[in-house]
């Protein structure tokens, strides 16, 4: 039997955190799930729904304020997908969203800081690591990638 189709809508960042919560803040309070540039009126939040039941999420901030960038880009962050549905897909369909996003408004580079752990799906999708590992606190060892979208 085929998987039920995945549909990909925007939502509000509070909604984000259904899923950014046990994935990328477990243990935490719910308010860390609030990440700097969510509530900017150019941050898009996206969401990913089987069966009317968010499954995973994506934020693209755009021309993110200190960002490594001078052109037009887009930064990915709070990408998580809810543990039984990793590895299906989920996580392809959101990125993919995020740069069809980011070409209609004319970014030249999609890019986020990845954890270390997960840099090999974005690599699958044609993101290039720029420069040296770094450290968040909490959070652990992390990859700047990026990808010219244009």
């Amino acid at each position: 039997m085929a998987p039920p189709k995945i549909h990909i809508k925007t939502i509000s960042a509070e909604t984000t955190h259904i899923v950014r919560h046990p994935v990328l803040r477990s243990g935490l309070p719910k308010e860390s799930c609030v990440l700097p540039g969510d509530e900017l009126p150019t941050t898009i939040h996206l969401g990913a729904y089987s069966q009317n039941v968010l499954i995973g999420v994506c934020t693209v901030i755009n021309n993110p304020e200190g960002g490594p960038f001078t052109v037009p880009n887009g930064q990915i962050r709070g990408m998580a997908v809810l543990p039984p549905n990793q590895n299906s897909g989920v996580g392809s369909l959101l990125v993919e969203e995020a740069e069809r996003l980011g070409k209609t408004l004319n970014f030249e580079v999609m890019w986020m800081n990845a954890r270390k752990g997960v840099f090999v799906f974005y690599s699958s999708m044609g993101y290039k690591i720029d420069g040296a590992l770094f450290d968040v606190p909490i959070f652990g060892p992390h990859y700047r990638m990026k990808k010219s979208i244009l």
